[in-house]
């Protein structure tokens, strides 16, 4: 049953998604839509799908400004939010969270607190009902509870991964306890673990429309490989054999395959009318604004007077670019760059002199007086992180391609895994066992970008690289700097930043609602 379409998500949405009671986790109270309780809801099997399919909507979020994607990509060293003029200072929050110096109260970190534990909670609640409902079959039953189980723990991980001792709720925890005490983040992983080991055997191996935006076996391995990557980092003994066996099962069973164009798993037209690509494993199925919006990166990243370039529905805000260094990292025959003064050629990054709609007319911004005149030019150089970034600087974020006339939510879906991350996983798993031919597998993913080989002996440090330069803008970095030990390292416009700063600080709200919580090392 295809019940994934965008159209019909959110039709089920708007009258089930927040329904559902969740489980109350400090100050997480849901919206009330509706009188419908657990007493009369649902009635039959399309509402008990309908409540099923909701739980997978608490992703589209995460594309938002001001959420969990920003703050893990202007905490890395692949993205910044300068002060540009009066422009973007905003209390100063993205400067701290970019120099490592966030407070609790920066309320980033409370909206990605209740955001990603909204997505848990109610995955707890969709397995409750879903368990004592008798209208859908029981083989039904099992997959919708594999699949929320493993989205579930792919909401811990983040969790545990940003903010490190949470609070864990399940279906199971007693509801009476509405300030519950936080869980060691060792045991919130091995927590993660074995939901995803003990949801897989029921989860579809089908790929294609039946499990478009969905968890199935393979991305639940996938994700797996991920985890267990982390081990090390969130428990103190790392796990390479297993992360790599993890990626063996996706490898080979042979159900994915790189694309040979790497902009195909991000285009406006990713979803491939829900087939997918033959690459994205599980992603955010986004659509237009009031359909399935809230990827805005469009209006996050382009200077106000690229709407003369995409004719854009709404001016852009200016704020994201990337640091020089990380643009630089990329050698200019990489596929993956772009082509600086070229925004025909599809890249991760727009650099340099910037055109109208018709690729030849410059893009005259008349409003402010960088030093580089009238015309338009995004120099990957940044003067300054505050108070007067020049507001031409920085390359910006191009990565996932914008449709000409684009509203201010772009509809391309959001790989949240894909098959290239598998073989990178199988890569790093084999380095650090000291195993031979891990480069095959970074050398497949630079074939694809017009690069040459290398070899085995390649270092730590530009290992990293390959994963940054093919990773770009997809929620990983953090991730990766902390696991090769370089997050606290300094780079441009940050110092030398304490360990401690390896997990976000609890927010105060949270604090304030839950006197059982205490407050990260270090804030």
């Amino acid at each position: 049953m295809k019940f994934f379409a965008k159209i019909r998500i959110i039709a089920v949405v708007a009258c089930c998604a927040l329904m559902v009671p969740f489980q109350s986790c400090t100050d997480l109270e849901p919206d009330v839509f509706s009188d419908l309780t657990p007493a009369n809801f649902p009635v039959s099997e399309g509402e008990v799908v309908s409540s099923y399919l909701s739980s997978y909507t608490r992703l589209y979020p995460m594309q938002n400004h001001g959420g969990y994607m920003s703050m893990q990509e202007v905490a890395s060293d692949e993205m910044m939010i300068p002060q540009r003029g009066s422009d973007w200072f905003d209390g100063g929050l993205w400067l701290r969270a970019h120099q490592h110096q966030s407070t609790p109260d920066d309320g980033v970190f409370n909206g990605s607190w209740i955001f990603l534990y909204q997505g848990a909670l109610q995955c707890n609640s969709v397995i409750a009902l879903l368990k004592n409902t008798t209208l859908v079959s029981e083989a039904d039953k099992a997959q919708y509870i594999a699949e929320l189980r493993s989205l579930r723990a792919y909401w811990y991980f983040q969790l545990a991964d940003s903010f490190g001792d949470v609070p864990l709720v399940t279906d199971e925890s007693d509801a009476s306890i509405t300030e519950p005490e936080a869980t060691p983040r060792a045991d919130i992983f091995n927590f993660v673990v074995s939901e995803l080991n003990a949801a897989a055997p029921d989860l579809s191996r089908s790929t294609g429309t039946d499990t478009y935006g969905k968890i199935n076996f393979w991305a639940n391995r996938a994700l797996l490989s991920r985890v267990l990557l982390n081990a090390e980092v969130m428990t103190g003994s790392a796990q390479w054999a297993a992360a790599e066996a993890a990626a063996d099962e996706v490898i080979n069973g042979g159900q994915y395959s790189l694309t040979s164009d790497y902009f195909e798993n991000f285009d406006p037209n990713n979803d491939n009318g829900f087939e997918s690509t033959s690459e994205n494993m599980w992603v955010i199925p986004y659509d237009a604004p009031g359909v399935a919006g809230g990827f805005n990166i469009v209006q996050m990243t382009l200077h106000y007077s690229s709407q003369q370039t995409f004719s854009t529905q709404d001016q852009p805000w200016n704020g994201y670019c990337t640091l020089q260094e990380f643009y630089e990292s990329y050698d200019d025959a990489d596929l993956r760059k772009g082509v600086s003064g070229d925004q025909q050629t599809r890249g991760n990054f727009l650099a340099g002199p910037q055109f109208a709609v018709d690729g030849v007319t410059p893009v005259v911004d008349g409003s402010f007086d960088d030093p580089g005149g009238p015309e338009l030019v995004f120099t990957p150089e940044i003067n300054a992180h505050f108070p007067n970034a020049h507001r031409q600087a920085g390359a910006r974020v191009f990565k996932y391609g914008y449709e000409i006339g684009t509203p201010n939510s772009i509809k391309n879906d959001f790989p949240i895994i894909r098959y290239a991350e598998v073989l990178m996983n199988k890569a790093e798993a084999m380095r650090r066992q000291n195993s031979a031919g891990s480069s095959m597998f970074v050398n497949m993913v630079r074939t694809r970008a017009a690069l040459g080989d290398v070899a085995d002996s390649m270092s730590d440090a530009d290992f990293l690289a390959e994963r940054g330069r093919e990773f770009f803008f997809e929620g990983t970095r953090r991730q990766d700097l902390i696991r090769f030990d370089v997050y606290n390292s300094p780079w441009a416009f940050k110092d030398q930043s304490a360990a401690t700063d390896q997990v976000f600080p609890i927010p105060l709200a949270q604090l304030n609602a839950n006197k059982n919580l205490v407050q990260n090392a270090g804030y």
